[in-house]
């Protein structure tokens, strides 16, 4: 049936001005009614020999001005006939459904456009009454087009916040935010390895065969705790995932959607790397120079299996950890990483104290502890609806398409970014490590010894500078987001912030290393020559811890600032340089002088990396091209 566009029109108006509840206004909508009607007398041949698309902006703009209600009719007229001319241009394809969609409500599209003006309009407010002026508030609405938060297409009402690129920075409230947010995660980094600490006390202390046992979980710790260390890309991507959609106001939906992403790909990593330690066990500590025949090959076989049970746990752990973090929520995973320590330590003594069961009951207790940490993690996760299996559609479509289940290029693609720079990364880093075991084992048994206890403390010092990272990654992008008004110094000011708290932390991580090693190195060992090598190399080795957490926290700059082709340049370039100097070491060095040297050696590689990324920050401009989107 045809419908007269322009008659439905005026019918419709005549409707609301006819039943207006104002009705002081009475007079004055009759005469707008009026002028109208004539318009519309004057116009209809017209108009029925055109297009019919004009009809929809047509209604649109007649009653936008009846809804306004001026007590001057003739701008009333004037400013719809703007209207008219204005929206009029351009627009074409829609037949008289689109008005009948438009006045009932039915098209998704019209209530997007609505909401499109509405912001619009709001927008030329703010700015005509200066409230984008510095240290101000600006809005961040966005119309839900369906029913609620969950409706498809749509958004929640976004309360106005202030923008952080432009309020002024408060360095005292800042520093007292990171050390708030910085300290469960140190706590977290000190549990994590306490899973395998664990294991080590209870099986050294009540395993039957405790000597075989220590040194079955000696040989499988690279097999099982390496690999997790090295797809950390996936924790990182996470990270600047959340953080930086968050901090441009990404959609809801396209956020869960590149996170589920993220999560697909660490499963899949953990249940291709759980096949190979389940089914080729014997091969990989082949590689490793594990004798075929032994009893040392078969409880390290077991040990190995039992632990690839428990790969996907780990790797999902870490993915839904730095979801978290990136909310800047510490305490939750601090609280989920106790849990799993707690009942790592109840199995423990269940399984080995109890059941006599040695290095494979630690296995089966550390395997069950991560599972319980996956499962309250991912647990707070689905309560706080920032996870769902299948994915939500797009924020372009109403349903999802069919396997939603299985991940498109568009979601795998932002963590995939991180594969090649963090994977390079911390493949270099290991390899230092590893390179300065082999040199230590070389230069002979005291050295070696020494290096086992100067190397441990190290590490667990170091550990304090990995929660800088996640405050890089976390904290910076909305202050490097672009903005109108973002000129990049709270960006350049909040980098600073993070960079004196590298060596604040550094510091005191360091001064705790050097007495450690220093006056505590007579709790490893009674051997005098083992703790005099070891107190030898307490000034290079705290001046590497320093070194070391400092150019921690420059690496989350340079990821939130998006720079992880020069991060893996740079990392590149040290590495050969490390390499060369060992080299150099071993050629021109007497054995006694070599240990010496080789702190040397990673504190300068360390050294080298906090100038060049000091220089890199001050000379490069702290904002990002993603807008907020608004």
């Amino acid at each position: 049936m045809y419908i007269n566009p322009p008659l439905t029109v005026c019918f419709f108006t005549a409707f609301e001005v006819a039943f207006s509840s104002r009705t002081s206004f009475t007079k004055n909508r009759e005469r707008i009614t009026t002028h109208i009607k004539k318009m519309d007398n004057r116009n209809l041949l017209a108009a029925r020999s055109s297009s019919t698309s004009s009809s929809f902006l047509t209604a649109q703009s007649k009653r936008r001005s009846i809804r306004r209600g001026s007590l001057n009719a003739p701008s009333a007229i004037s400013r719809w006939k703007e209207e008219e001319e204005e929206e009029g241009k351009g627009n074409g394809g829609d037949g008289d459904r689109r008005v009948f969609s438009h006045w009932f409500g039915v098209t998704n599209n019209n209530r997007e456009k609505q909401g499109q003006r509405q912001r619009r309009r709001r927008r030329r407010q703010r700015q005509s009454s200066g409230v984008r002026a510095h240290g101000t508030t600006f809005s961040a609405a966005a119309y839900a087009s369906g029913n609620g938060d969950d409706a498809a297409g749509g958004e929640a009402i976004r309360a106005e916040e202030e923008d952080p690129s432009t309020a002024p920075l408060v360095v005292r409230d800042k520093i007292k935010g990171i050390i708030l947010f910085i300290l469960p995660l140190m706590a977290s980094n000190v549990i994590s390895p306490l899973l395998t600490m664990t294991d080590t006390a209870f099986v050294g202390r009540y395993a039957s065969d405790a000597v075989v046992s220590l040194a079955a979980l000696g040989v499988a710790t690279p097999l099982t705790d390496y690999p997790v260390n090295l797809f950390m890309f996936v924790t990182a991507g996470v990270t600047s995932i959340v953080s930086n959609g968050l901090a441009v106001r990404e959609p809801k939906r396209d956020m869960e959607r590149k996170v589920y992403g993220a999560m697909f790909i660490s499963f899949t990593l953990a249940i291709t790397l759980a096949a190979l330690l389940v089914c080729f066990p014997d091969a990989l500590l082949s590689l490793l120079g594990v004798e075929k025949i032994g009893p040392l090959r078969e409880v390290a076989r077991k040990y190995v299996q039992i632990r690839g049970l428990a790969m996907p746990a780990a790797f999902l752990t870490g993915a839904g950890y730095a979801s978290l973090v990136a909310r800047e929520d510490t305490i939750t995973p601090l609280m989920c990483v106790s849990l799993a320590a707690i009942t790592n330590v109840i199995l423990d003594y269940v399984a080995v104290v109890t059941l006599k069961q040695g290095a494979t009951g630690a296995a089966w207790a550390t395997s069950a502890s991560l599972y319980v940490g996956a499962i309250c993690i991912f647990t707070v996760l689905r309560r706080r609806k920032l996870f769902h299996i299948p994915p939500p559609a797009p924020s372009t479509q109403m349903i999802s398409p069919p396997m939603s289940i299985i991940p498109t290029k568009e979601m795998c693609a932002p963590v995939m970014k991180f594969f090649a720079p963090i994977t390079f990364l911390s493949f270099s880093i290991l390899s230092l490590y590893v390179v300065l075991i082999l040199q230590a084992n070389a230069i002979g048994n005291v050295a070696s010894a020494a290096h086992r206890i100067a190397g441990n403390i190290f590490t667990v010092c170091a550990l304090c500078g990995d929660p800088l990272v996640q405050v890089g990654q976390t904290m910076l992008p909305k202050y490097i987001a672009f903005t109108p008004k973002n000129d990049g110094r709270n960006a350049r000011k909040m980098a600073l912030i993070v960079q004196a708290m590298g060596y604040m932390v550094g510091i005191v991580s360091a001064s705790i290393c050097f007495w450690l090693l220093y006056f505590g190195a007579s709790g490893f060992t009674t051997d005098s020559s083992v703790i005099a090598c070891a107190r030898s190399v307490v000034l290079p080795v705290f001046a590497a811890t320093v070194a070391n957490i400092v150019s921690k926290s420059l690496y989350g700059v340079m990821v939130a600032m998006k720079q992880l082709s020069f991060l893996a340049g740079l990392t590149a370039i040290g590495t050969s340089t490390f390499m060369a100097a060992v080299f150099a070491i071993n050629k021109y060095l007497n054995p006694e002088a070599r240990y010496y040297a080789l702190w040397w050696c990673l504190f300068s590689y360390y050294a080298i990396a906090v100038v060049v990324l000091t220089i890199r920050v001050a000379t490069t401009r702290l904002v990002n091209k993603e807008r907020y989107l608004s």
